[in-house]
């Protein structure tokens, strides 16, 4: 589907490979649409993996959204277990092969290829690169590796294990740098690879809250009225079993004379999370736009962070960074965070002292928490205007600008036109794995 500008672009398009695009309402798509939307003078094309058939809204500087079908021979293949090493090469080949051809299509500076999807993703895109000669820039909203080993995607656990390594060593060694959402997951990255990893926050409109809190006056944290903590987006399990120690909170503080109301805005949890979670505790209200999201975090009279505790992945936890995370801080609103002690929202508002924290499993502990939040209201008060002034860090104009100017940088040495496995680490780390 291929749209043309009102007015053509300065710079030469940057090419965004994901298989979820702005749109769609998934975390990752939000992200790109406000890193990408607005963006005078720099225009992009998205490259769609996963072939979503419904309408992209339209942007003036989106020069086209490409669907990437992949032959239904292969498709077929990924229902032959045996086959699954030998058809990932063949899907490297024929996906890289695709995205070059609307790479020179459409004259793209550089490929910003996501994680998520089939990961194939990741080193078709950067074998696209090569085949160009332009960089190719990876993305990483979470851990490629750990990626590797959940349960439930397309790849045989025999094909995954043995094509986990492999996979980003070639793509962290044939990329020209790669961009993350905090600093828990950088230091991670860092360890894999040489190629520079830069932070791009997960972005927010601060101004929009700027405005929202002039409209909606904060109360005070009264314990004498009933008061409402409130969660906006969806619940997986990565949530569950925190909304379940909240629901036993709130339930200790009523025996306390304290009258907390537990509300979540968004969809429905799909059965196996809602059999986790005391349904009749929460007030549950349908899923809403960002712009409606916005202005029940403002009203809200504390905002709830959870990341699990009993996730089976807990590094994926640890450097995961909510796309809320950053809304939370600019609403304003006293902010609980309960995750892992050293997952990175925890990390964070504990350094810039700007949230209060339960990082325990502990119900106890999170009424504590609570108790401390509603009672302290001149330590509230400091917290939330530190909210504040960190939540600029976040800013949406800061990080677009940052995301295009790091997007469109010409690495010092041009991808040469080598074959896709030529690193000594890479042989080294195939041999290991063989």
């Amino acid at each position: 589907m291929i749209r043309q500008p009102a007015q053509p672009p300065a710079t030469r398009p940057i090419a965004v490979v994901s298989h979820t695009l702005p749109g769609d309402p998934n975390g990752q798509a939000v992200m790109l649409d406000r890193l990408t939307a607005r963006a005078s003078g720099q225009g992009f094309v998205f490259i769609d993996t996963e072939r979503k058939a419904h309408a992209r809204p339209a942007r003036d500087n989106w020069l086209a959204c490409v669907p990437l079908p992949t032959p239904a021979v292969l498709r077929k293949c990924y229902r032959l277990p045996w086959a699954h090493l030998h058809l990932y090469h063949l899907l490297v080949r024929h996906r890289s092969r695709a995205i070059a051809r609307i790479v020179r299509q459409h004259g793209c500076q550089s490929i910003v290829t996501c994680t998520g999807g089939d990961l194939i993703d990741l080193p078709a895109a950067v074998a696209a690169g090569r085949l160009t000669g332009v960089p190719t820039f990876l993305y990483y909203f979470d851990d490629y590796q750990i990626q590797w080993t959940m349960p439930g995607g397309r790849w045989s656990r025999e094909a995954a294990d043995a094509l986990r390594d492999v996979a980003e060593a070639i793509s962290l060694d044939q990329c020209a740098g790669v961009f993350v959402p905090n600093e828990h997951l950088a230091r991670v990255v860092e360890t894999r690879t040489t190629k520079p990893v830069s932070v791009i926050r997960n972005p927010v409109d601060t101004s929009a809250y700027r405005a929202l809190r002039s409209q909606f006056p904060r109360r005070p944290l009264d314990p004498s009225r009933s008061l409402s903590i409130v969660y906006t987006g969806s619940v997986y399990a990565a949530q569950a079993d925190c909304l379940q120690r909240l629901c036993d909170a709130a339930a200790l503080l009523k025996d306390q004379g304290v009258h907390l109301e537990v509300h979540v805005l968004g969809p429905p949890p799909e059965p196996r999370t809602a059999n986790l979670l005391p349904i009749d505790a929460i007030t549950w209200h349908p899923a809403v736009s960002t712009s409606e999201a916005a202005v029940a975090q403002v009203q809200a009279d504390i905002l709830f962070l959870p990341l699990s505790f009993t996730c089976e992945f807990p590094e994926l936890i640890r450097t995961s960074a909510p796309g809320k995370f950053g809304e939370y801080l600019a609403s304003g609103t006293p902010l609980l965070v309960h995750t892992p002690a050293d997952a990175f929202p925890h990390s964070f508002v504990t350094e810039h002292a700007c949230a209060a924290t339960c990082g325990v499993p502990e119900s106890r502990a999170l009424a504590s928490a609570l108790a401390d939040l509603i009672a302290q209201s001149s330590v509230c008060e400091a917290m939330r205007q530190r909210a504040i002034d960190l939540a600029e860090e976040f800013a949406l104009d800061v990080n677009r600008e940052r995301f295009i100017q790091l997007a469109s940088a010409t690495p010092d040495r041009r991808a040469a036109p080598t074959p896709a496995a030529g690193s000594r680490r890479v042989r080294e780390r195939r041999g290991r794995n063989s």
